[in-house]
């Protein structure tokens, strides 16, 4: 086959274009500092990036309902320990007025006491956060306790709030006020009504009532407790996962950075080479084989 001038131009042209094309990659390649900028770069590793890029977007949610849910238990602890130093208050009272020599004005002081710790309870159970009330079941747009009754009633539900925390995983966040601070407000409510009628035996009735309801509180909060150390574990574990996972991705996605510099030198002295032999390819003309 005859090959004439200008087959030896498009090839060359050809083959020029090639290279630049190469050398441009690796450019983009540094520039961006991304191994893959396209689908086409890469297709099965363009897809395995989409998929680790999921998967740390998925951990990094988990990671976000974890600490949501242990904003939550923290709060929801605080609380219930106030209440608690409260009925501790109330039991103390409740011993001193279960005296018989006390006098109707020192009940009538231990009354009013109990009457101001039977709303700070209440009041303690209405604690809302970031605008949920926290003691309402799913009710949490409802205030917990109505304080205008006495004792205050309890207005939620027996819902359970959950979190994911990871695929198929939940956990519970709230505690129930009818289950942690209801019996509380009713034996405050009992021991206010012995202390009122100055009746010792059923003054020293209600300490029973009293302890129950500060066992029940008890529960409820080594269940935060729980809850909170079973938060704690499963953030270690997504924090190792997302590192992995970076790891991971970034080894398919980010530019190894010496490997690049030096194809893109070699692609370089490849491209000039090839401008430098067509150059003297193509040089000879026809006015050059006149003279």
């Amino acid at each position: 086959m005859r090959v004439t001038h200008g087959m030896l131009v498009d090839t060359l042209l050809r083959n020029l274009s090639r290279n630049l094309s190469r050398m441009e990659r690796v450019h983009e390649q540094i520039t961006s500092a991304k191994r893959v900028n396209r689908p086409s770069d890469d297709p099965v590793g363009a897809a395995t990036i989409l998929r680790l890029q999921s998967v740390s977007a998925q951990i990094e949610q988990y990671l976000q309902n974890v600490e949501q849910a242990r904003s939550w238990l923290d709060l929801t602890d605080q609380a219930l320990t106030t209440i608690g130093s409260a009925l501790q208050r109330v039991r103390e009272l409740v011993v001193q007025a279960a005296n018989s020599t006390l006098s109707t004005e020192d009940r009538n002081a231990i009354w009013q006491e109990l009457t101001a710790l039977q709303q700070q309870i209440a009041t303690t159970g209405n604690f809302a956060h970031a605008g949920q009330y926290l003691f309402a079941g799913q009710k949490t747009q409802t205030q917990p306790f109505d304080l205008t009754t006495d004792p205050p009633t309890y207005q939620g539900d027996s819902g359970s709030l959950e979190r994911m925390i990871d695929a198929g995983v939940t956990i519970p966040i709230n505690v129930r006020g009818d289950v942690a601070i209801l019996p509380v407000l009713n034996a405050v409510k009992a021991a206010r009504d012995a202390v009122a009628l100055g009746n010792t035996s059923a003054i020293q009735a209600s300490l029973g009532q009293i302890d129950s309801a500060h066992s029940q509180l008890l529960a409820a909060q080594a269940e935060v407790g729980a809850r909170v150390n079973r938060l704690d574990a499963q953030r270690d574990r997504l924090l190792d996962a997302h590192t992995s996972t970076l790891r991971l991705l970034s080894e398919a996605h980010d530019t190894d950075m010496a490997e690049a510099v030096t194809r893109f030198a070699k692609e370089e002295l490849t491209y000039r080479a090839a401008l430098q032999a067509g150059a003297k390819a193509i040089q000879p003309t026809l006015a050059d084989y006149l003279r």
